[in-house]
């Protein structure tokens, strides 16, 4: 049974497809890495995983089970599995770090106040924040927010976590403090789909990469495949620019 499969799947905005027909499969355990220009589908592919964007074909399995839109307790139950991180943040600004990571846990699934603060508190320490637990967002640099942003889908405890473009709206010098959250995520063993343009954490902790252009997979394989022997001549134009 794969963590994630898609079937498939197509998205349209209109008369403008953005995608048709993708198949991609991920494994339990599995960090998959989607690369490739600014629109080409990437973002609307991970936002149809979770159901942010409603695909206009296809089907889309979480851990074997169809997110089915005509049951909402079954697509919330579903959905509940999937975590994911955006470009910016999307905090509460008038929540302290702690409020903002045990405010979903206790409103959206009912768990005991007590035993969320705890969860919260460890997976802050995790993500090397719990000096700043008492703190307000507009005390944070770009960086701490997004780590606050990560523990805040993990204490929702996840199987799968999305990130779409999570450093792509930091300073340079704060990206390396958000990756490295990533990567211990990664191998702590969750499994993980990430939308992003940092190439050097694709090559080190990506176990697959798909490279996406026009909303069709040019290209996936390995990193080391992906990065020293590509393919598709469109792939070798694009790692040309980008390395």
């Amino acid at each position: 049974m794969y963590m994630i499969e898609t079937k498939n799947l197509t998205k349209k905005f209109g008369s403008l497809t953005v995608f048709e027909g993708l198949n991609v499969t991920v494994k339990k355990g599995e960090v998959l890495v989607i690369l490739g220009p600014s629109g080409s589908g990437k973002s609307t592919f991970l936002r149809c995983l979770n159901h942010l964007e409603e695909p206009n074909g296809g089907e889309v399995f979480i851990e074997g089970e169809k997110l089915n839109v005509k049951n909402k307790k079954h697509m919330r139950n579903t959905i509940e599995k999937v975590g994911m991180v955006f470009q910016n943040f999307n905090l509460f600004h008038h929540m302290t770090v702690l409020q903002n990571v045990i405010e979903a846990p206790i409103t959206v699934k009912h768990e005991p106040r007590e035993e969320v603060l705890k969860r919260a508190k460890e997976i802050i320490e995790k993500v090397g924040l719990i000096e700043k637990v008492d703190d307000y967002p507009s005390k944070l640099s770009g960086g701490q927010k997004q780590r606050v942003a990560i523990a805040r889908s993990l204490a929702m405890r996840p199987d799968i976590m999305l990130f779409d473009e999570p450093t792509s709206s930091l300073d340079p010098e704060l990206v390396g403090e958000v990756l490295g959250v990533m990567k211990n995520l990664a191998k702590d063993g969750m499994t993980m789909v990430v939308v992003t343009h940092e190439m050097g954490f694709a090559k080190d902790v990506a176990d697959r990469v798909i490279f996406m252009d026009g909303g069709k997979i040019v290209e996936s394989g390995t990193p080391e495949e992906f990065f020293t022997n590509p393919k598709e001549q469109r792939t070798r134009e694009f790692l040309n620019k980008v390395l």
